[in-house]
């Protein structure tokens, strides 16, 4: 965990004092640049491979029976009496008395086909690959200028039209992460913008994450970028997920809002969902 200016050392600070980190001399790191702020280390953190992990949690649905239905799109809620009795799809209509609303950032247009409104927002985060690297780190490097989930909310809120038509700028923010592929490879991000295309927006995000990098490891100036790419993230105004419920329509139910976090706490989130204990998140508290 890594301060690079001093206005980072205390939320830094904070995170390794709960998580057992070490105050770490990152000037006598040969891999770190001599004028950081300050780091810590913490033992046991990972990358973890969202592919793979994917991957790995569709099997493990495949073995308890769950079906996939591939490039099929669900288009619209059927209610009648107010419960729901189906879903309609690009394969027809599909007979059903409840619906899990788990589509990402695209969640708030399936409620609205039965007159619910769920403010889910979407953000998008850019990444880079570079090439391989001679000496790759021993550790992942996370830089403590990422906010908080309740601070996230409020860069992606919903805009006005007369914010927007007066070419007010989108507030955003990028911060460090960096880790090791296991062909020696870097894979460097994140960044938080609000996102209302399915087309990227914002490359130029490209050239602050290389930026903090060099800032970070200026050995790394002279590594090649071999790929880049950007995803978007359901965010909710108040930076929690949204699980459960959905007000107004019996069998209609939500799982999303996860932001940037969602790899490593939906598993969590939806045994909550299964065996209660997740009212925190409930999805009343957004209409």
């Amino acid at each position: 965990m890594l301060a690079a200016e001093e206005a980072e050392v205390p939320r830094a600070r904070e995170y390794a004092e709960a998580t057992g980190g070490v105050e770490h001399d990152t000037r006598a790191d040969p891999w770190l640049a001599d004028d950081l702020a300050a780091g810590f280390l913490v033992e046991g953190g990972y990358m973890l491979d969202p592919l793979g992990a994917t991957s790995a949690m569709a099997q493990a649905a495949r073995a308890a029976g769950a079906e996939f239905l591939l490039g099929c799109e669900a288009k619209q809620v059927l209610i009648s009496g107010g419960r729901v009795t189906g879903l309609d799809t690009d394969a027809g209509p599909i007979a059903t008395e409840r619906v899990v609303v788990a589509t990402g950032p695209r969640a708030r247009f399936l409620l609205r086909s039965v007159g619910i409104d769920l403010p889910v927002a979407a953000s998008r985060g850019w990444l880079l690959e570079t090439g391989p690297v001679p000496e790759p780190p021993p550790y992942a490097i996370e830089q403590a200028a990422w906010p908080l989930q309740s601070e996230m909310g409020a860069v992606t809120a919903d805009r006005t039209l007369g914010e927007i038509a007066a070419g007010a700028e989108e507030p955003g923010l990028v911060s460090l992460l960096l880790g090791p592929r296991p062909a020696g490879q870097l894979v460097i991000g994140t960044s938080l913008r609000v996102s209302r295309s399915e087309e990227p927006e914002s490359p130029e995000t490209v050239r602050l994450l290389a930026e903090r990098a060099v800032r970070v490891a200026p050995h790394l100036r002279g590594v090649t970028v071999t790929a880049t790419w950007s995803g978007r993230r359901a965010m909710t105004p108040d930076g929690l997920p949204a699980v459960g419920p959905v007000p107004g329509v019996e069998g209609l139910e939500v799982a999303s809002g996860f932001s940037s976090i969602g790899m490593v706490t939906i598993p969590a989130a939806c045994r909550r969902f299964v065996a209660g204990g997740d009212e925190r998140f409930d999805p009343a508290r957004l209409l």
